[in-house]
């Protein structure tokens, strides 16, 4: 059944058709790859992190390589927000 009573401007009642519904489709992709979001921007910059301790550590450097890699992994991060939002 797709009517149902209303009024029209003179006030007079009749049947009225109901304007049909729009259907989402739930795409299961993109549910997946929203999911994955937090993996994709915090990643590099962990990466970045230990590999910059690792780094200093092993050459005794203080801080220097910790930093430089830091910012690489949010250049990283940047990047894949990026590309995420191309896709979309």
């Amino acid at each position: 059944m797709n009517t149902h009573l209303g009024f029209d401007k003179n006030f007079n009642l009749h049947n009225v058709s109901r304007p049909k519904k729009k259907i989402i489709k739930s795409d299961n992709f993109d549910l997946a790859k929203n999911l994955n979001l937090g993996y994709y921007l915090v990643t590099p910059m962990i990466f970045g992190i230990f590999f910059g301790l690792f780094l200093d550590n092993l050459l005794k450097t203080g801080k220097l390589f910790f930093i430089m890699f830091f910012l690489i992994g949010i250049i990283g991060t940047f990047y894949n927000l990026y590309k995420i939002y191309k896709d979309d």
